[in-house]
């Protein structure tokens, strides 16, 4: 044995934080009404579409690493049932 042991429910917190985080990212960015005279309604409508699409791409790589630490913990969450399942086997 190697005194290894993976911390599921700190794993599972960090997979929540995460998923919170990702959603506290789902934001609208739309000027509140007309914001001054000549092209300045086009310029910022621009700047906040470019904006609205690097927070949805924030928002998509968040959720990934949500999803991935996830994984780690069902991943975790096998091999220790495997392994408790193969000692629980052994002819010793």
């Amino acid at each position: 044995m190697t005194g290894f042991a993976a911390d599921l429910p700190g794993i599972g917190a960090a997979e929540k934080a995460l998923r919170a985080a990702a959603d506290d990212l789902e934001v609208s960015l739309t000027p509140a009404g007309d914001v001054g005279p000549g092209r300045l309604n086009a310029v910022v409508g621009t700047l906040l579409a470019g904006a609205a699409a690097d927070v949805t791409r924030a928002r998509a790589t968040v959720t990934a690493l949500s999803d991935n630490v996830g994984r780690v913990r069902e991943t975790y969450t096998a091999l220790d049932s495997e392994a408790a399942s193969r000692f629980d086997q052994s002819p010793w």
